[in-house]
């Protein structure tokens, strides 16, 4: 009989409460429960990008422009591990701090010096001076692996990028027969672990949602 008491003055108190301060609360709560969850989120946020497929022999390794010392770094670890004997780098536009010094290198070509000079062999590599954007350089990627007669590719791109190149490239691959295996070079800027210790990381991961929503708007 008390218990029931005490619960009707408990909720005949909450219905004296004016509709703003019921909202009020209502918020400091929901902020309370997302403070508390805080670190779990933010790891997920990172985790949900890196979508990677275990390491296993491809025909050829495709490694996307940009971020050329860390793509092409990780393209000669896989070369050692004998993940394929055959690399092909893309990227059409010339990093801004090469243009300014009249160097007319372009993305492919920065990333093959990188894995050339870090162990694989130059004619086991093939700069493709093509792609603006991950999309076109998927229709440029996906026209050469028909062309070799390829069964099964990899893609390296660094690992935040990965859930965004999953969806550009996959189903179109797939369609044609080819199998699609996704590889993330580390960053060497930030640890992708705790990427919101560092501006690089911030950047990094606000441009990726950017870019994958309107990957998903546009295409």
């Amino acid at each position: 009989m008390e218990i029931a008491q005490s619960e009707g003055s408990l909720q005949k108190s909450w219905s004296n409460y004016p509709q703003w301060a019921k909202a009020l609360f209502i918020l400091a709560f929901l902020f309370g429960v997302l403070f508390w969850l805080r670190m779990p989120i933010i790891r997920a946020l990172g985790n949900n990008l890196i979508t990677e497929d275990p390491l296993a022999h491809a025909d050829a390794v495709l490694v996307l422009g940009g971020s050329a010392m860390d793509r092409g770094s990780e393209a000669a670890r896989l070369y050692g591990k004998g993940i394929s004997d055959r690399f092909v780098f893309t990227g059409a536009p010339v990093p801004n701090a090469l243009a300014a010094l009249g160097i007319d290198s372009t993305e492919s070509q920065c990333t093959r010096n990188i894995a050339v000079m870090e162990g694989i062999p130059v004619e086991k590599t093939t700069a493709l001076i093509v792609g603006t954007s991950t999309w076109e350089e998927a229709e440029a990627l996906l026209d050469w692996s028909k062309q070799i007669g390829a069964d099964t590719v990899m893609i390296v791109s660094n690992r935040f990028h990965l859930r965004r190149v999953r969806f550009v490239f996959k189903e179109r691959f797939n369609k044609a027969g080819i199998t699609v295996l996704l590889h993330g070079a580390p960053a060497s800027t930030f640890q992708e672990s705790s990427w919101w210790t560092s501006e690089e990381g911030l950047i990094m991961l606000n441009n990726e949602y950017v870019k994958l929503a309107y990957y998903h708007i546009k295409y």
